[in-house]
């Protein structure tokens, strides 16, 4: 089975089981934490007694954290993070959190040094330019379509962009409650 299928095939199962789904929901963050840790640890060749001894606690606190047996505080979390080299960060803005893949991060790190920056101010400015980049194009798109001609309508259209509401110009003759259903593509083909 390829990991998309077992991600489907789990997000399905937390869909239709309720306890599952509460459960997903209360350890996910502190899955992804014991992920990146786990990553960094190996990364450093530690193991989980090196990284307790550093901490000050015993290899079996740092077991129980680790299988999701015991609710770790804060400041143990802290610890773990200090222990690996890492930094806990919380955040309640999850959908705007993004992580570079681990596969990319060494050169992520090569690009902002070269530039003199941190790697977050580093992202930021990549993140705004793409951002800021993709809304240029797709403005000028919109706005070539945007021609006033004879027997020409204006329809409005709902889009899930964070732009929201777009103009298109169609022929009347179009039936604009159909309009709406279509992809984007689709309405800029005309």
């Amino acid at each position: 089975m390829k990991n998309d299928q077992v991600l489907d095939y789990m997000d399905s199962l937390e869909k239709k089981d309720e306890e599952l789904h509460a459960f997903v929901k209360a350890y996910e963050a502190l899955s992804a934490f014991l992920t990146d840790f786990d990553y960094l640890k190996d990364s450093l060749g530690m193991t989980q007694k090196d990284v307790a001894d550093k901490m000050g606690t015993t290899q079996s606190a740092i077991s129980r954290i680790a299988s999701l047996k015991t609710n770790p505080s804060y400041k143990q979390l802290q610890k773990m993070a200090e222990a690996v080299g890492g930094e806990l960060l919380i955040t309640p803005m999850k959908d705007m959190t993004v992580q570079v893949p681990y596969d990319l991060q060494d050169t992520v790190r090569k690009l902002a040094d070269g530039e003199n920056k941190t790697t977050n101010d580093y992202l930021d400015e990549v993140i705004r330019d793409a951002v800021e980049s993709e809304f240029d194009m797709f403005s000028k798109t919109s706005f070539s379509w945007k021609r006033t001609f004879e027997n020409w309508g204006k329809c409005e259209c709902n889009s899930r962009k964070p732009w929201n509401t777009v103009s298109y110009y169609a022929p009347v003759s179009v039936k604009t409650e159909n309009f709406s259903s279509m992809t984007e593509t689709q309405k800029l083909a005309g």
